[in-house]
């Protein structure tokens, strides 16, 4: 590794899982690799589902020591993302207060309606930028003030998870902008917390810390970890975009010279999808707010317009289901059985909140069918094809919906993430909105981790040659449209089906 200038270490916890991947650059060619994984998930504690954040940080620890055995003593720079909404609230001695709740916890079923009894939808819109959703942090406190949480009555800093696993290693507490955004606590007008709001929905102003850029230097590894993992003392601590969507969508490997803003869309498609574009200032508006998009912090104070769609969770859920059945099917398995059955047979919302965290997920899908007047999907392929063309579908009827906002014609859709590698998807979608699907990089997330903290090192020069780099070192797949005319029948039988 002598012959290496610069090298930097992407930590990026996921919902289930999270990974250490090592970034190398040399010559504008990005090399990445895979140096350790985890597990990660939430603990269900008697009525409530909790994140063991001090797990995370051991195995963060554990991460670093394996790094020195590979590599050596040097490493440049240390970056985490993490998903959003979901926090740690600390005492006046900064010691973490309880264990932090997990966003699909059953503790803010109903706490919308709540709190627009406090403040209407459109003023919090109007505030945020945000969709309305359950899962946000705000709901999230609302739903322990509301309950009367003793957490509370001590609380004194709150901080999202990455800034938490950041403030442990490096001892600055501070907020970076990306995940901040995801709380519906955030102001993108004023570029601040959003003051007012908070006070509004009786929360402490107090409690909320500074708010950093993408790529800002936090400082150094504190010196009690360097010693514990033998790292050089001179490690530092860097705030890639902290919400792992933002650092995916940094890593789209989209050509700006050829596309405006606005004329190209993406889809960081995983566990949830996440649909939108890139535009220079917050789109809010009644459109906006009708359609439940949400404005969120992107790279240079940039706005990811989209909408949060429930993802591959669903067939996830499923796959999970055959497999303790003793069925062990991986996803080539399951597109095999999916093209062995009719298309456009059953349609499901994917969306529809009997899907965010049911008991049994195959179940609650047939259910589903028989309530809105379908005979109930049956086996692997008819489930998995439900699911698939349904999640097409959305994406379909999401797109139309952020053309009628933005007034502005998406003429090609990057997918990145996980969902990248799904085939038959790609292919589905491409067939229904018409335009060129382009696939890749599988690894967005940890990728655009990795090069923001090679942009705030000074070995990238901006955002255009970030997405250069990107298309440079990583293979991308296209995906042209076919079948137009039969896709086109099958999404009027949807829309029909779900309303």
């Amino acid at each position: 590794m002598n012959n290496i200038d610069l090298i930097v270490l992407a930590i990026d916890l996921g919902a289930s899982s999270g990974r250490a991947i090592v970034g190398l650059l040399k010559e504008d060619k990005l090399t990445i690799e895979t140096l350790y994984r985890f597990s990660n998930g939430g603990i269900q504690l008697f009525n409530s589902s909790y994140w063991n954040v001090l797990g995370l940080y051991q195995e963060i620890l554990r991460s670093l020591n394996l790094f020195v055995k590979k590599y050596g003593t040097k490493l440049n720079g240390i970056g985490i993302d993490t998903w959003g909404v979901d926090f740690v609230l600390l005492n006046s001695k900064d010691e973490i207060i309880g264990y932090p709740h997990h966003y699909r916890d059953k503790r803010t079923e109903g706490i919308l309606k709540k709190m627009f009894k406090l403040i209407s939808k459109e003023e919090i819109f109007n505030h945020t930028g945000i969709q309305m959703m359950s899962i946000n942090s705000s709901s999230q406190l609302l739903s322990m003030l509301m309950d009367n949480a003793p957490q509370l009555s001590i609380t004194n800093s709150f901080l999202m998870i990455p800034d938490y696993l950041n403030f442990l290693l490096s001892g600055v507490k501070a907020s970076e902008y990306s995940i901040a955004t995801t709380s519906q606590l955030y102001n993108p007008i004023t570029n601040d917390w959003a003051y007012d709001l908070i006070q509004k929905l009786g929360y402490n102003k107090e409690w909320f810390c500074k708010i950093v850029k993408p790529g800002t230097i936090l400082g150094n590894l504190k010196e009690y970890i360097t010693k514990e993992v033998g790292l050089n003392k001179d490690t530092k601590l860097i705030t890639p975009l902290c919400h792992d969507t933002g650092s995916a969508i940094v890593a789209v490997p989209v050509d700006m010279e050829k596309y405006n803003q606005g004329e190209w869309a993406y889809l960081s498609s995983g566990t949830w999808s996440l649909l939108g574009v890139e535009l220079e200032k917050p789109m809010i508006s009644k459109k906006a707010l009708n359609y439940n998009f949400t404005n969120e912090g992107g790279i240079n104070r940039s706005i990811r317009f989209l909408k949060n769609i429930t993802g591959m969770w669903i067939i996830q859920q499923c796959k999970r289901i055959w497999n303790q059945q003793g069925l062990n099917l991986s996803w080539t398995d399951i597109d095999k059985e999916v093209k062995k059955v009719e298309k456009f047979k059953f349609f499901i919302n994917p969306n529809d909140s009997v899907f965010l965290n049911p008991t049994n997920m195959i179940q609650t899908l047939q259910n589903y069918c028989i309530e809105h007047n379908q005979m109930p999907p049956e086996g692997i392929g008819e489930i998995s094809r439900a699911i698939f063309e349904s999640l097409a579908f959305c994406y379909r009827q999401t797109i139309e919906n952020l053309e009628d906002t933005i007034e502005k014609k998406i003429k090609v859709l990057y997918i990145i993430g996980g969902g990248a590698k799904n085939v038959l998807l790609n292919q589905f979608t491409a067939n229904v909105l018409k335009i060129p699907v382009i696939t890749g990089p599988v690894e967005a997330t940890a990728i655009g981790n990795i090069l923001v903290q090679f942009l705030a090192l000074g070995k990238v020069k901006n955002i255009n040659h970030l997405r250069t780099i990107v298309r440079k070192s990583f293979p991308i797949n296209q995906y042209l449209p076919k079948d137009t005319e039969k896709w086109e029948r099958g999404y009027k039988v949807y829309r029909e089906k779900i309303q």
